[in-house]
Parts: structure tokens; C-alpha cells; sequence
């Protein structure tokens, strides 16, 4: 029996045979017909002459003698001529008609003139005759003749398509069902059992013999393959063992290979670490000391000696933080935190923040901003800030008495975003063009000269083209010795929101209590002097034992406390003073650090800190940390919300670490101010201190000191298994969530 794709294949051939036949009979029928239709046209015309020849003169003769009889006769004998339907003649003397009055379908009409020529005289014309003849009757001979035709044809040529798709079917597809179900056969593995096809022997092989052979081929193949890769198995099973042993210790040595590369990656950041903490902390002496001289009477000598070894203490100090960023940015520390902000009040910031330097070196600060400019953008704004002030310090460091310009200009507008293109040029000293092309590179200046006059590291410019290639931007110059440079960057800033408004924090104007835990000498001294010039009252810890025994006898408003102590970290430490009861335990506690790492700060504020100095300490920095620690100012301010403590921290660590934390705390609240709803009712104690005590420092260090309050409320009730106090408070929280939640968005949004 036929299978359903073999009957496919017969049906395509059959449909291709009656499609070729149809076209074939249609061709041969309309060269039929149109032969037929010529034979008809020419017998109309020979028909036309014979009149014309045979009649015209008898006519014109009965015409002239005016014989009617006559006229009739041959009129009748007209109309008897085939496929005339109609004959008229037309004269003065008659109007004689012949045949049908209203001949239907179409008509050819024929007019031939009747002329006498008389014995004598001119020749006179009597009038014309008219013949139509019938063409529909021709059309429906031809009718007849291609309907019989094609009728014929279609019939021999059907017959023939049939008796054709049944000699393929014997010749070809029914030997192609047998190739089929073989290559099945194969497929299922039965590789056994050869083909054979069920015709004659023959002693010259056609194709069918040929596609055979080639699948009997095929199967001897796979089965000669398959022996073949029995034997290949054996052997490599031979082999597993000895493989198995050398993966083992090739994984081994990987092993140890990686253990030995992250100890060697672990050294590099304990050597950053260390390297940042042993610079900076006699440092930290050379410009505290030299600030405490500046305040003092001095002669305009050692004034002028102590202002030289201050600035060259902050020069130290500039080499010093590129070498520690640059580090942390090959390392991937850090990561673009995108935020709202505004491009053309970031610029003015900049240029504020540098006025005091141009003026040093006698130059002219300019700010063009093109007025297509968006009002907001949302980007990193921190990687901006570093970039525009490495440029703009470059330009002002290198240039005297001159001009420095910055200029921010839009090249496309879309309603998402701007392409932005920023340029800072200057007339100073230029680049020659060998060093234009590198310039970038780390480690790279102008010129030997200019190394040696104006000093530097050579890492600004390469911090510049890391920031902005890890915006998506691009960053070039143009520059020409003696006349100038001006560089550039061009990028993409989406627009933002208009910013929300925050409230002012409160000025530190009040006397605090204050303790240093510092084991440095120098570094207590500095800080001492620092604090004692703004009247503060000050005690000091050399170690942690030290600042136990202090805070165990009196309460600080303020504890400094040195990260790398002696014995117990101040990270431990901290803890320690936020768990053991006392009149310091919810005192603010500043960290104070030599190296201000971002991935460090979170475990900083984890710990119960609520800041970060940074070391060497500077007068203006420890004034704006310690406003927010005058006793009574914040609350009356605002009794939720540490705006104080928002500010230093955001002078301390930048727009971008701070909504990096505040993104943390964000998560943080998602994560567990659920559970502790859930737990609340429960009376789960446990769980409510856990979480309570969590979250509650959390809050603290970033501010929101009204949700901190009711957690540290419901983490002292939970401690003492109070169920009234836990019902009292759980009316209150979500309040408090709600209106945390609300500031955060807020601020993150900024």
C-alpha cells in the first residue's frame, strides 16, 4: 500500500502533468482558433472581391436602366452569400433592403460605390451599396471548433498524465517507500539486514541502483564506525584511571594556584591598607600642627615658613588620595551610584571650590553653559565632580595671570537625554604634540621641566579618562604649546527631576564634651589642639580599656575613635560601648581613619558608628562633623530627622557613598520591618530584639533618630518581656515606617 508521502509525491507529479497538459491543450487550442479565425477572415474577403468583381457592374447596369425586378434579384442573391445578414442599396431612384432589418451581435460593414460609365459622357455616379456581414456567426464556428478541441485534447492529455503517474509510481516511488522504511531500519539501530529493492536485475545500474548502493554503503559505514569506537572505548577505559589521577592533581595545583593569587590580591589591599594608614597618620600630624601654628602669633617670617609647610603638607596629601583612588579604581572599588542633580549648580560648585586657587595664581575663572541646557540630570554625579575638578585644577596649576574657561554645551536634545560636550581650556603653558598622545596614560606629564616646577603624580588626567569612559563618554584635547590646552569630554546625561527640598541643618555652635581615642601622640595632640581652639572641652584614651574606663565615669556628646587600636579595634569597640549599659551608649561616635575606604564604611555604621573622619583631620571638616553633635539643637529642629548628620556625611563621604548607605538602609528596612510586624504580634521577643536592635542602628547612623527611638523603645521592651509596652509601640510603628520610607525616597531621588 502507498504511504501518505509517496501519494504526495504521485499527487505533486500528477498535478504537474495536468498542469503542463492544461497549459499545453490551452496553447495548441488558441493557435487552433487563431489559424481557424484567419481561414474565416479570409473567406469573408475572397467573398468581398467576388462581389465586388461579380456584381458591382451588373448592379450599376439594372441601376442605370432602373429595372427594380432586376435589382431585387440580384439583392436576394446577395443575401444568400454565407454570413451575409444584411444587404442595402442607397440611390436617388431607390432604397432597397435585403436580409435582416436589426441584424443582432457584432457586424462588418462593407460599402462599395456604384459608378456608370455611359456610352458617352462623363462617368455618373447612382449611389452605394451596403453589405454586412454576420460576425457573430463566425464566432460561434470558432466557438464550437476550440470547445471540441480543447474537449479532445484535455481528455488524451489527462489519460496520458494518468497512465504516466502510474509508470512513476512503478519505476520510482514505490522503490523510494523501500529506501525510506531502510533509513528508519538504520535510525532505530537494526543495521543488520541489507537493502533490497523489488526489481529485475540488470546489468547497467540506473540512479535508483545508484541512491541503493550508496545506503547499503552507508550502513556497512556505521556498522564499521561503531566497531571502530568499541575499540576506541576500550582503549580510552583503559586510560580513565590515569586521566582521572592527572585531573586530580591538575586541580590540586589550580587550587593552590588560586589560593596563592588571592593571598597575593589580599596582600596588595592589606599593603594599600597599610600604606594609607602609615602616610597619613604623620601626616595627620604635619598639617595639624601646622594648622594649630597658623592660628597662632607668629612673626610674618614663621608665618610665611608655616603657611609653605602647610601647603606643601596638602600637596603631599593631593599626591597621596590619587595614588589611594587610582588604586581603588583598578581594583573596581568604585562603582558610578546614578542620582539627581544639577549639572549647571555642580559646575559653579567647582568653580567656587577652586576660586581661592586661580586667585593664588592670578587667574580669571569663566562659566559659559549653553541655555539649551536641562535644568536636572540623573547620572553620577560624583564621577562628574572629580573630573571636572582634575581638569579644572590642571588648567589653573598650569596657568599664570591668565584665563581659565569652563563651557558645557549641548550637541543633541531628546526628550530622555542630552548629548552633552564639556570643555575647559586655558591659555597657560600647552603640550607639546609628542606627549598629546599619551597624555592620558598614567603616571604621564608634559614635560621633564614641567614635572620638576610644578610637581604632581601624573594620575589626574588618567583618573579623568577612566571616569568618563566608564560613564559611556569619550575625552580628548587640543592643545598647542605656549598658546594653551583644552580638554574635553562628550556624553550622554539623561534628564532629571526637579530636587527636593531639605531642610537646613543646625550650626555647631555650642561646647561639647569630647573623647579622642587615638594611640598616636602626635595624632591626640592635633586633634586636642583642633578641638580646645573651638572651645570644646576634650579627654583622651590612648587605647580601648582607656575609653571603657572613661565612658563607664562620665557622658561624652561627642566620641572620636581611631579605627586601628591597639589590642581591640575601634570597630569592636564601638560595639562594645553600643551594647553594655551606661551613660554613652546612644552617644555619637565619629570614626576616625586614615584611609576612608568605601567598601569599609558600611561595616563602620553597622558597628553603631554614625560617621567618618578622615585623617589628616582638617579644621573646616571637624567643624561641619561636629554640628550636628550640640545637645538639644537637632530635635528642636526636626524630632525625626538628623539633618545635621545627613551633611557630615555627606561632606565626609560624597553624594555618591551617601546614597549608596542610603540605599542600604532602604533594602534594610524592606528586608526586616516585615518580619518584625509579623513577630510584633506574636509576642515573639526574640525576634523583636533582634531585629529591633538591627534595624534601630541602622536608622541611628543615618539619621532618622525618630524611628530609631521607637526601635530602641521596642528593643528595651522586648529585653525586658514587656507584652503591654509591645502593644503600646506597635500602634506606632507603621507611622514611623511610612514617614522613613517617604525621606528615603526622597533623598535617594535627589
Amino acid at each position: 500500500m502507498i504511504r501518505l508521502h509517496t501519494d504526495g509525491l504521485l499527487r505533486r507529479l500528477l498535478l504537474f502533468i495536468l498542469l503542463f497538459s492544461l497549459c499545453f491543450t490551452v496553447l495548441a487550442s488558441s493557435v487552433q482558433l487563431y489559424f481557424e479565425y484567419r481561414r474565416e477572415m479570409r473567406d469573408i474577403e475572397a467573398r468581398m472581391a467576388l462581389i465586388r468583381a461579380g456584381y458591382l457592374a451588373s448592379l450599376e447596369r439594372s441601376l442605370w436602366d432602373l429595372d427594380e425586378a432586376q435589382l431585387d434579384t440580384q439583392l436576394r442573391g446577395l443575401v444568400d452569400f454565407s454570413d451575409v445578414a444584411r444587404v442595402r442599396l442607397l440611390s436617388d431612384d431607390f432604397q432597397l433592403l435585403r436580409g435582416a432589418a436589426e441584424p443582432q451581435g457584432p457586424l462588418r460593414i462593407e460599402r462599395f460605390s456604384l459608378d456608370y460609365q455611359p456610352p458617352s459622357g462623363p462617368a455618373r455616379h447612382l449611389g452605394e451599396l451596403e453589405v454586412s456581414i454576420d460576425l457573430g456567426a463566425v464566432h460561434r464556428r470558432l466557438y464550437a471548433t476550440g470547445v471540441a478541441s480543447l474537449l479532445w485534447m484535455g481528455v488524451f492529455l489527462c489519460g496520458l498524465a494518468v497512465a504516466l503517474s502510474g509508470l512513476f509510481y512503478r519505476l520510482v516511488t514505490r522503490h523510494l517507500q523501500v529506501m525510506a522504511e531502510f533509513a528508519r531500519r538504520i535510525a532505530a539501530g537494526q543495521w543488520q539486514e541489507p537493502l533490497r529493492l523489488a526489481r529485475r536485475p540488470s546489468t547497467r545500474a540506473d540512479e535508483l541502483d545508484t541512491v541503493a548502493n550508496a545506503l547499503d554503503d552507508m550502513r556497512r559505514a556505521i556498522l564499521s564506525d561503531i566497531e571502530r569506537r568499541e575499540r576506541d572505548r576500550l582503549a580510552l577505559q583503559d586510560k580513565r584511571d590515569e586521566l582521572q589521577a592527572m585531573v586530580e592533581r591538575r586541580t590540586a595545583s589550580l587550587a593552590r594556584a588560586k589560593d596563592d593569587a588571592e593571598a597575593a590580591n589580599l596582600a596588595k589591599s592589606r599593603f594599600l591598607a597599610t600604606m594609607s594608614h602609615e602616610l597619613r597618620t604623620p601626616l595627620n600630624g604635619i598639617l595639624g600642627m601646622a594648622e594649630l601654628l597658623r592660628g597662632g602669633r607668629l612673626e610674618a617670617a614663621d608665618r610665611q615658613r608655616v603657611e609653605a609647610l602647610y601647603k606643601a603638607g596638602e600637596g603631599l596629601l593631593a599626591i597621596l588620595n590619587e595614588v589611594l583612588y587610582f588604586a581603588r579604581l583598578e581594583e573596581g572599588e568604585s562603582r558610578a551610584e546614578l542620582v539627581g542633580f544639577s549639572l549647571r549648580q555642580l559646575c559653579q560648585e567647582v568653580l567656587a571650590l577652586l576660586e581661592p586657587m586661580a586667585r593664588e595664581h592670578g587667574d580669571t575663572l569663566q562659566l559659559a553653559i549653553d541655555e539649551q541646557l536641562a535644568e536636572y540630570q540623573h547620572g553620577a554625579e560624583q564621577y562628574l565632580r572629580q573630573v571636572l575638578s582634575n581638569l579644572l585644577a590642571n588648567a589653573i596649576k598650569f596657568t599664570e595671570h591668565g584665563q581659565v574657561r569652563l563651557s558645557v554645551q549641548v550637541l543633541a536634545s531628546e526628550p530622555a537625554a542630552q548629548r552633552l560636550r564639556v570643555a575647559v581650556s586655558d591659555n597657560g603653558i600647552g603640550i607639546e604634540p609628542a606627549v598629546q598622545a599619551r597624555i592620558f596614560e598614567r603616571f604621564v606629564q608634559a614635560s621633564e621641566a614641567v614635572a620638576r616646577r610644578y610637581g604632581g603624580t601624573g594620575l589626574g588626567l588618567a583618573i579623568c579618562k577612566h571616569l568618563v569612559e566608564k560613564l559611556g563618554g569619550r575625552i580628548g584635547l587640543d592643545s598647542a604649546q605656549g598658546q594653551g590646552s583644552c580638554f574635553w569630554f562628550e556624553l550622554d546625561l539623561a534628564r532629571g527631576q526637579p530636587l527636593a527640598a531639605r531642610p537646613p541643618g543646625p550650626a555647631a555652635n555650642a561646647c561639647l564634651d569630647i573623647l579622642v581615642v587615638e594611640d598616636v601622640a602626635l595624632n591626640r595632640e592635633v586633634a586636642g589642639g583642633l578641638l580646645l581652639r573651638d572651645g570644646h572641652r576634650v579627654s583622651f584614651a590612648e587605647d580601648a580599656a582607656q575609653a571603657v574606663q572613661a565612658c563607664a565615669e562620665r557622658r561624652f556628646d561627642l566620641i572620636l575613635l581611631d579605627v586601628q587600636l591597639p589590642g581591640m579595634s575601634g570597630v569592636e569597640l564601638c560595639r562594645q560601648l553600643r551594647g553594655m549599659p551606661g551613660p554613652n551608649r546612644h552617644s555619637r561616635i565619629l570614626a576616625l581613619t586614615a584611609g576612608v575606604q568605601p567598601g569599609q564604611v558600611p561595616g563602620y555604621l553597622e558597628a553603631g558608628m554614625q560617621g567618618v573622619l578622615a585623617k589628616p583631620l582638617r579644621l573646616d571638616q571637624l567643624r561641619q562633623a561636629l554640628a550636628g553633635a550640640a545637645p538639644g539643637e537637632v530635635s528642636a529642629a526636626d524630632p525625626n530627622m538628623d539633618w545635621a548628620l545627613l551633611d557630615t556625611h555627606r561632606a565626609l563621604l560624597g553624594e555618591q557613598k551617601l546614597q549608596g548607605l542610603l540605599k542600604v538602609l532602604r533594602q534594610s528596612l524592606e528586608q526586616h520591618a516585615t518580619a518584625l510586624a509579623e513577630a510584633l504580634p506574636a509576642q515573639d521577643f526574640t525576634e523583636v530584639l533582634h531585629l529591633a536592635h538591627r534595624l534601630a542602628g541602622s536608622c541611628d547612623s543615618l539619621g532618622f533618630s525618630g524611628l530609631a527611638a521607637l526601635l530602641r523603645r521596642l528593643e528595651n521592651a522586648a529585653r525586658a518581656h514587656d507584652e503591654s509596652a509591645l502593644k503600646a509601640l506597635h500602634g506606632s510603628l507603621p507611622a514611623e515606617l511610612a514617614q522613613a520610607r517617604a525621606t528615603l525616597e526622597q533623598l535617594i531621588q535627589r
